[in-house]
């Protein structure tokens, strides 16, 4: 511990020597009693128990620099690495060290005091290399302000500074971040080959391969390394901010997200083998799957099937967020959003079943899975469920089990109405029920289907009827002809018409509703979306060749149907004393009446032209018959039996 004789003290405070020794009997002052080399009792005053300003008047009497006192060496410990900075503030100690050792009013000999000091920090401190000249260079350069002079350089004084020529940096470059990901060492040799065409004179200033490859560790950042070989999708997925979803103020069933998952499990029906495919939705707020379908192929009619599922259960939520995806973005489940075309802007299009139900859909960017949390689910869904069965495939080839094949040799293979029962089973009480890790802190630890339940303030719910109207699918407009209206499902035709349908709307355009678990009858709409009638399935009047008597009278009677209801209506609608003869005697009658009408002409003066008046405009010439008898007859070569 470094201290202070009470004369040195005494000489800071402008005091007598009297004086300190009194302060430090009082107590006032604090100091180690000790006896000098003749045996005699002496104080000492220890440095940190000095003002701020006294030792800073040490500091000047030894003549030691006071790096604190000026401001602008901070710019240069900022240029520093966190390991060169601890290097100078090491020497910036040793030498405030060496200084007070050697200006120590005791020592008799600097000479001598700076060997023991090196010998001292060389033995505290093998690894550093110190000797007196090196103290007096660096001392020199922090009472010049040089900081950097502390650091040790060897090694470094060429860091960053480069051979390669910046246009044949730039060629390497564009070689380099093409998406095409040429390895280092070929866009090496492209450079050499595109500078040997353009720049010949730069070929032999090239630095060696080593050199570029050490560059592209050191100077390329890895977001222009990604952006350049691995594209767009790649950047925004890995280097660009994302934005930070809050759900404080978020409720149950405000948002459900939606998607499609292959399951990586291989099923089968007793005749094939095949993967399933799972469409789900989840409560954004606390993380539950709310309805799940599992299907052969994604579909619009899969996603209307799973909302049904997950709306009959939790409610109706007010947002859907889905993806761009066909079983989405169809014209009758949640409209066609960016797939819609400008020429069909104009054209009818029958409102939509997300429209009917009152849920708001909001569609993702394309091509950014990143904003789908579901996608995460999908994810505990694969290492939770997908796991557990025996065929269990892997994402990719690289995750596919060795013993997948074994399995599949032993026909170890799940069956596939039992397979679809466990998987909904399992996320239903398996998975909601796992806990929390959402966030709100608060949240954590509870259970998803508890956090689903105490967030749940409103829920909007629907009969079976008003499901079964609101989820029917829709087609899009068509004229009705002579057999009503139709609809192609798997390849088939089948017709909708009654006689009263024919009757009203013929050659009318109308769009109907239909759920394809029940195609017996169909609701038809006019093109305002007003309720026009119901109408069920008839395809009597449809014959293949050779058909029976039996199906050919009741198809003829079903024609002829429609044509009795025609006459049946004309008849309750005209009076039977009206016939067509009525019209051409109710003419006839308007004619005699006309006839005896009499023109009354006592108003009317009459003006006759007068004779010179009368005179034609062109006199017609004198025709001679008998001449032009005679030229006809020469014409068709009577000459001679004129």
């Amino acid at each position: 511990m470094e201290t202070l004789t009470v004369v040195e003290y005494a000489e800071i405070r402008n005091c007598t020597v009297r004086n300190i020794r009194k302060l430090i009997s009082n107590g006032k002052i604090k100091a180690i009693e000790t006896l000098n080399d003749k045996n005699k009792k002496m104080f000492l005053i220890p440095f940190d128990q000095l003002e701020e300003s006294e030792k800073i008047k040490i500091y000047e009497k030894r003549g030691i620099f006071q790096t604190n006192k000026t401001v602008e060496y901070v710019s240069q410990l900022e240029e520093m690495t966190a390991e060169e900075r601890e290097e100078c503030a090491f020497w910036e100690r040793t030498l405030k060290d060496w200084q007070l050792v050697r200006n120590n009013p005791a020592v008799k000999s600097k000479v001598k005091a700076d060997e023991l000091f090196v010998t001292k920090m060389k033995l505290e401190h093998p690894e550093i290399n110190i000797s007196t000249d090196i103290l007096y260079r660096k001392y020199k350069y922090l009472k010049n302000g040089n900081l950097k002079g502390l650091i040790d350089r060897r090694g470094k004084a060429k860091k960053g500074i480069t051979k390669i020529d910046e246009w044949v940096w730039q060629v390497f470059l564009s070689f380099y971040l093409d998406q095409a990901k040429h390895p280092i060492r070929k866009c090496y040799k492209y450079t050499m080959l595109y500078t040997q065409q353009e720049k010949p004179e730069l070929v032999d200033d090239i630095p060696a391969y080593c050199t570029f490859t050490r560059h592209v560790k050191q100077d390329i950042a890895d977001s222009i390394k990604v952006l350049g070989r691995d594209g767009e999708k790649a950047f925004d997925d890995r280097c660009a901010p994302y934005i930070k979803r809050t759900y404080d103020n978020m409720e149950s069933n405000d948002y459900w997200i939606g998607d499609n998952h292959t399951i990586d499990v291989i099923v089968g029906d007793g005749e094939k083998t095949f993967r399933l495919y799972l469409t789900a939705f989840m409560d954004a707020r606390s993380g539950i799957i709310t309805s799940v379908y599992l299907t052969d192929a994604p579909s619009s009619q899969a996603s209307n099937y799973s909302l049904r599922r997950g709306i009959k259960k939790y409610g109706i939520p007010k947002n859907l967020y889905l993806d761009n995806g066909r079983e989405f973005l169809t014209f009758d489940f949640g409209g066609l959003g960016h797939r819609k075309k400008k020429n069909s802007e104009d054209k009818f299009a029958p409102p939509p079943i997300l429209e009917r139900l009152g849920i708001n859909m909001v569609n993702a960017l394309v091509r950014n899975a990143k904003a789908k949390v579901i996608e995460r689910r999908f994810l505990d869904f694969k290492n939770s469920i997908s796991r557990l069965f025996s065929t269990y495939t892997g994402g990719n080839v690289v995750e596919k089990p060795e013993i997948l094949k074994i399995e599949l040799k032993k026909d170890n293979i799940p069956d596939k109405q039992t397979f679809i029962k466990e998987i909904e089973e399992m996320i239903e009480y398996y998975l909601n029920f796992e806990p929390y890790g959402g966030a709100i802190a608060e949240e954590r630890g509870m259970r998803k289907i508890d956090v689903y339940q105490k967030n749940l303030h409103t829920k909007i719910t629907a009969t079976d009827e008003q499901l079964n109207l609101m989820m029917m699918r829709s087609t899009r407009p068509q004229k009705v002809t002579r057999r009503g209206v139709h609809l192609d499902i798997n390849g088939a035709r089948i017709d909708y018409f009654n006689n009263e349908l024919v009757m009203q709307m013929l050659n009318k355009q109308v769009y109907f509703r239909y759920d394809p678990d029940d195609l017996s009858r169909v609701r038809v709409y006019d093109l305002e979306d007003r309720f026009i009638m119901e109408v069920m399935a008839d395809n009597t009047a449809v014959l293949e060749y050779g058909a029976s008597k039996e199906d050919v009278k009741a198809a003829m009677a079903k024609t002829r149907s429609l044509k009795k209801a025609t006459k049946e209506a004309i008849k309750g609608s005209i009076i039977s004393n009206i016939d067509r003869n009525t019209a051409l005697e109710l003419v006839l009658k308007e004619v005699e009446e006309n006839k005896k009408a009499v023109i009354d002409e006592a108003n009317i003066e009459l003006v006759a032209l007068k004779n010179e008046e009368q005179a034609l405009l062109y006199q017609m010439p004198v025709v001679d018959l008998e001449k032009m008898n005679e030229n006809a007859i020469k014409r068709k070569g009577g000459n001679e039996y004129a």
